[in-house]
């Protein structure tokens, strides 16, 4: 059972989609531990007991708006990847304040600021095929309260350095070539969430009970 008490990460301020309630619940976000990557239009549905969400990726607008007013799993965005969307100050604002998804990918270090700042979690989308790109794309990482690091691929978190590893602001989403759920689980080890396709999403079937991660 996920403890009342906000992680050291979370944004004091926290949300819930389709208008239901403002963005202040009291007791911080909520990042579930596994997502179902997907354009918005299959529909998944967490099994039982799984701690599950959807991540919407390669959508568009109108997509986009039905599902945050349809009843579900927990909806976060890669806000990069949504056609007919901008990438700015006035579609994060859309997208936390007005349609309540709280947790946006993103590959812009402002718009991840901005959606802590909304009270939502920004999650800075974060190439790491080498050393030598991470440190350079973590130079701009605004390292601030509600604004984590979504690491691609997210196989790399089990190769990187100790160093490397405590550098990344948390929490830390693992997005990409996590493809079984015997990866997902181990990958869980070290990351405090991680995307899968939804077939695999499905197949973990089970509340996955580990503690976060470095908390």
């Amino acid at each position: 059972m996920r403890s009342s008490r906000p992680a050291p990460w979370e944004s004091p301020r926290a949300g819930s989609r389709c208008g239901t309630s403002t963005l202040h619940n009291g007791r911080g976000l909520h990042l579930p531990k596994i997502y179902a990557a997907e354009g918005g239009r299959l529909y998944w549905e967490a099994p039982a007991g799984l701690d599950a969400g959807v991540l919407l990726r390669d959508t568009d607008l109108p997509t986009l708006i039905h599902r945050a007013n349809v009843t579900g799993p927990e909806l976060a965005l890669d806000i990069d990847t949504v056609t007919g969307l901008g990438t700015d100050a006035a579609a994060v604002d859309f997208v936390v304040a007005r349609l309540g998804i709280a947790v946006v990918l993103t590959r812009r270090p402002q718009l991840a600021a901005l959606v802590a700042e909304l009270g939502g979690l920004g999650l800075l989308q974060v190439l790491a095929f080498d050393s030598t790109g991470l440190n350079r794309a973590l130079d701009g990482h605004p390292r601030r309260p509600g604004v984590g690091t979504a690491i691609s691929p997210g196989l790399v978190l089990a190769h990187l350095h100790p160093a490397e590893l405590a550098a990344l602001p948390r929490p830390i989403l693992a997005y990409g070539f996590v493809d079984t759920p015997e990866a997902a689980r181990a990958i869980l080890t070290t990351a405090d969430s991680v995307v899968l396709r939804p077939e695999a999403a499905s197949l973990m079937g089970a509340p996955v009970s580990l503690e976060p991660a470095g908390v």
